[in-house]
């Protein structure tokens, strides 16, 4: 397939942009539409045809994917720190004896609740500081879980949310109509057999607009982003909308 690379160029950039490959791709498709306008008389055929509206319209599909991508080829925004991290079902025992507490192993960065369950699945009831009254109640403070004594000694499973003292946050606001970045995209195939012996081939858009995306999470495959795109005219580059780089070569 080659390689791909995105180029902020112009529009709503990040502060910190930066061009970036694409990699994990799966497939790329593009359509160059073209309106065709006949002029007609009172034979059966046209006297003349002459193309009138065109457009370049395309769909990008990737397997790898992270918050700095979709940010320089969509949003524009700048990331902020103290990501959210997820902690899924994490194992704990109700102690057997008061204060039947639990203590999640995260909860120097607990953030919020996410809900427990017995190990058979059947959830619990937050009681929001409520008095607990029976089994299959808890309150929750600061990572540390309280739960009904008709619960001692049960195998529970707490999921709660934490903050991450690495990560990035990459959030798409609610911008006014227009917002986001124009950027540059490049192909480029260096795959050559004995019918054309270059190397050097590829396709160049110069301004492009990255819209919808779709991300289906299946349960036995991975998550592949599905992206749009479209491109226009450059103004600043000769009103380039799109180029075909033939490297040259030889073969039959």
């Amino acid at each position: 397939m080659g390689n791909a690379w995105i180029n902020p160029s112009a529009g709503n950039r990040p502060t910190s942009w930066s061009a970036e490959q694409i990699v994990g791709m799966q497939e790329i498709s593009f359509n160059r539409t073209a309106k065709m306008v006949p002029l007609k008389g009172s034979n059966q055929f046209p006297d003349a045809v002459a193309i009138a509206d065109k457009e370049v319209k395309g769909k990008m599909k990737v397997g790898r994917f992270d918050g700095d991508f979709l940010n320089n080829a969509m949003f524009g925004e700048n990331p902020t720190t103290d990501a959210p991290i997820w902690y899924p079902l994490e194992a704990h025992t109700v102690p057997p004896s008061t204060t039947y507490t639990v203590t999640v192993t995260n909860h120097s960065t607990f953030a919020a609740d996410y809900g427990v369950r017995y190990t058979n699945g059947q959830p619990f009831t937050n009681m929001q500081g409520a008095t607990l009254t029976a089994k299959g109640q808890y309150n929750v403070t600061a990572g540390v879980y309280t739960f009904y004594s008709g619960d001692a000694a049960a195998a529970v499973a707490i999921s709660y949310q934490g903050t991450s003292t690495t990560g990035s946050v990459f959030t798409e606001h609610n911008q006014l109509q227009g917002w986001g970045p124009i950027v540059q995209l490049a192909l480029w195939e260096p795959y050559s057999t004995n019918l054309n012996q270059s190397a050097n081939n590829g396709i160049f858009f110069s301004a492009v607009v990255f819209g919808g995306i779709n991300g289906p999470f299946k349960r036995d495959d991975w998550i592949y982003l599905e992206l749009d795109w479209e491109a226009y005219p450059d103004p600043n580059n000769n009103n380039l909308v799109w180029q075909v780089v033939d490297g040259g070569g030889s073969g039959a």
